[in-house]
């Protein structure tokens, strides 16, 4: 299962630059699309860690509740694929 993570991981983000190369506008719909994603994330992150402080728990013991979140787990996978992306974006764009 792990190999299939880490090959996924591989091929996911070099699937996404041969579609970017050959659109633009898939480039930006994927630049919004992690935005999105990232202020989502971020966003799950900041309620659990303010609802953590306010029933004055440990953070360590309430992590569980915001990294099984749909609302987090979905919008940093994204993040996870692309953030190679991005990498292998500039290694494969034209410079200018």
């Amino acid at each position: 299962m792990k190999f299939l993570f880490l090959l996924l991981l591989l091929i996911v983000p070099l699937i996404m630059v041969f579609v970017a190369l050959r659109s633009r506008m898939v480039t930006r719909v994927f630049h919004v699309l992690a935005l999105l994603c990232f202020y989502s994330a971020a966003t799950v992150i900041a309620g659990d860690v303010y609802a953590t402080n306010a029933h004055m728990t440990t953070f360590t013991t309430e992590i569980h509740h915001f990294l099984l979140n749909g609302w987090f787990l979905y919008p940093s996978a994204y993040l996870g694929v692309y953030i190679p992306y991005l990498l292998w974006m500039s290694l494969f764009s034209k410079k200018s």
